[in-house]
Protein backbone atom coordinates (compact mmCIF):
# COMPACT_ATOMS: atom_id res chain seq x y z
CA UNK A 1 0.00 0.00 0.00
CA UNK A 2 2.89 2.40 1.03
CA UNK A 3 4.65 1.60 -2.53
CA UNK A 4 1.42 2.91 -4.23
CA UNK A 5 1.28 5.87 -2.17
CA UNK A 6 4.98 6.71 -2.73
CA UNK A 7 4.48 6.05 -6.59
CA UNK A 8 1.43 8.65 -7.20
CA UNK A 9 3.48 11.37 -4.70
CA UNK A 10 6.88 10.31 -7.24
CA UNK A 11 4.52 10.84 -10.14
CA UNK A 12 2.35 13.69 -8.84
CA UNK A 13 6.04 15.34 -8.33
CA UNK A 14 7.14 14.58 -11.75
CA UNK A 15 4.53 15.99 -13.49
CA UNK A 16 4.68 19.21 -11.81
CA UNK A 17 8.30 19.92 -12.32
CA UNK A 18 7.68 18.87 -16.27
CA UNK A 19 4.77 21.87 -16.13
CA UNK A 20 7.44 24.38 -14.46
CA UNK A 21 10.07 23.60 -17.25
CA UNK A 22 7.69 23.56 -19.96
CA UNK A 23 6.29 26.68 -18.64
CA UNK A 24 9.72 28.29 -18.40
CA UNK A 25 11.17 26.86 -21.72
CA UNK A 26 7.65 28.21 -23.39
CA UNK A 27 7.84 31.93 -25.28
CA UNK A 28 8.14 35.03 -23.04
CA UNK A 29 5.19 36.48 -24.88
CA UNK A 30 1.81 35.47 -26.27
CA UNK A 31 1.89 35.18 -30.51
CA UNK A 32 -1.48 37.23 -30.40
CA UNK A 33 0.64 39.85 -28.04
CA UNK A 34 3.54 40.15 -30.77
CA UNK A 35 2.26 42.81 -32.63
CA UNK A 36 4.71 45.04 -34.84
CA UNK A 37 3.40 49.17 -35.37
CA UNK A 38 2.18 49.78 -38.75
CA UNK A 39 4.12 53.49 -39.56
CA UNK A 40 1.84 55.67 -42.18
CA UNK A 41 4.18 56.04 -45.52
CA UNK A 42 5.14 59.18 -46.24
CA UNK A 43 6.52 60.21 -42.92
CA UNK A 44 2.92 61.09 -41.64
CA UNK A 45 2.13 61.68 -38.11
CA UNK A 46 1.83 58.05 -36.11
CA UNK A 47 -1.85 58.16 -34.17
CA UNK A 48 -2.01 56.89 -30.63
CA UNK A 49 -4.73 56.39 -28.65
CA UNK A 50 -4.41 59.26 -25.89
CA UNK A 51 -4.46 61.39 -28.69
CA UNK A 52 -7.82 63.50 -29.31
CA UNK A 53 -10.48 63.67 -31.92
CA UNK A 54 -8.96 66.88 -33.58
CA UNK A 55 -5.77 64.78 -34.15
CA UNK A 56 -7.85 62.52 -35.88
CA UNK A 57 -9.41 65.09 -38.18
CA UNK A 58 -6.36 66.30 -39.11
CA UNK A 59 -4.88 63.21 -39.80
CA UNK A 60 -4.01 61.86 -43.32
CA UNK A 61 -5.78 58.79 -44.63
CA UNK A 62 -2.50 56.79 -44.24
CA UNK A 63 -1.93 57.88 -40.61
CA UNK A 64 -5.47 56.81 -39.74
CA UNK A 65 -5.62 53.53 -41.77
CA UNK A 66 -2.51 52.61 -40.10
CA UNK A 67 -4.01 53.50 -36.80
CA UNK A 68 -7.05 51.34 -37.58
CA UNK A 69 -4.60 48.27 -38.30
CA UNK A 70 -3.67 48.29 -34.99
CA UNK A 71 -6.45 48.86 -33.37
CA UNK A 72 -8.56 46.21 -35.28
CA UNK A 73 -5.86 43.77 -34.34
CA UNK A 74 -5.97 44.88 -30.41
CA UNK A 75 -10.26 44.74 -30.81
CA UNK A 76 -9.65 41.04 -32.52
CA UNK A 77 -7.40 40.07 -29.69
CA UNK A 78 -9.61 41.00 -27.02
CA UNK A 79 -12.25 38.66 -25.17
CA UNK A 80 -14.92 41.65 -25.35
CA UNK A 81 -14.98 40.65 -29.29
CA UNK A 82 -16.11 37.47 -28.90
CA UNK A 83 -19.32 38.16 -26.54
CA UNK A 84 -20.45 40.67 -29.46
CA UNK A 85 -23.05 38.70 -31.74
CA UNK A 86 -22.94 41.71 -34.58
CA UNK A 87 -22.81 40.41 -37.68
CA UNK A 88 -21.81 44.18 -38.95
CA UNK A 89 -18.95 43.94 -35.69
CA UNK A 90 -18.07 40.54 -36.47
CA UNK A 91 -17.34 41.00 -40.58
CA UNK A 92 -15.56 45.03 -38.72
CA UNK A 93 -12.25 45.25 -41.11
CA UNK A 94 -9.36 47.99 -40.75
CA UNK A 95 -11.02 49.87 -43.57
CA UNK A 96 -14.62 49.81 -41.70
CA UNK A 97 -13.12 50.82 -38.35
CA UNK A 98 -11.77 53.96 -39.81
CA UNK A 99 -14.74 54.55 -41.28
CA UNK A 100 -17.17 53.83 -38.54
CA UNK A 101 -14.39 56.66 -35.97
CA UNK A 102 -15.12 59.01 -39.01
CA UNK A 103 -18.79 58.60 -38.13
CA UNK A 104 -18.24 59.19 -34.66
CA UNK A 105 -15.87 62.52 -35.10
CA UNK A 106 -18.17 63.69 -37.60
CA UNK A 107 -20.23 64.39 -34.21
CA UNK A 108 -18.66 67.52 -32.65
CA UNK A 109 -19.99 65.95 -29.22
CA UNK A 110 -16.92 63.95 -29.20
CA UNK A 111 -13.76 66.02 -30.28
CA UNK A 112 -12.11 65.44 -27.20
CA UNK A 113 -12.80 61.66 -26.67
CA UNK A 114 -9.18 59.93 -27.15
CA UNK A 115 -8.34 57.51 -29.96
CA UNK A 116 -8.68 54.69 -27.85
CA UNK A 117 -12.25 54.97 -26.45
CA UNK A 118 -13.47 55.54 -29.69
CA UNK A 119 -11.85 52.70 -31.53
CA UNK A 120 -13.54 50.81 -28.57
CA UNK A 121 -17.36 52.92 -28.84
CA UNK A 122 -17.32 53.60 -32.39
CA UNK A 123 -17.92 49.85 -33.93
CA UNK A 124 -21.07 49.31 -31.40
CA UNK A 125 -22.26 52.90 -31.55
CA UNK A 126 -22.17 52.83 -35.52
CA UNK A 127 -22.58 49.33 -36.13
CA UNK A 128 -26.21 49.38 -38.19
CA UNK A 129 -25.40 53.14 -40.18
CA UNK A 130 -24.27 52.91 -43.68
CA UNK A 131 -20.45 53.33 -44.59
CA UNK A 132 -19.82 55.81 -45.24
CA UNK A 133 -22.46 58.44 -43.53
CA UNK A 134 -21.30 61.06 -41.74
CA UNK A 135 -23.73 63.67 -39.90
Amino acid sequence: MTQVFNFRILTSFFLVMAMIAMIFTAPSQAIAAERHPVIPANGQPILGGNMHGSDWIAASNESKQAYCEEAFAAFRGSAAQSYIISHNIQSLSPTGLCDRMDQYYSLEDYFDDRLGSAAAIAPILFADTPLGTKY
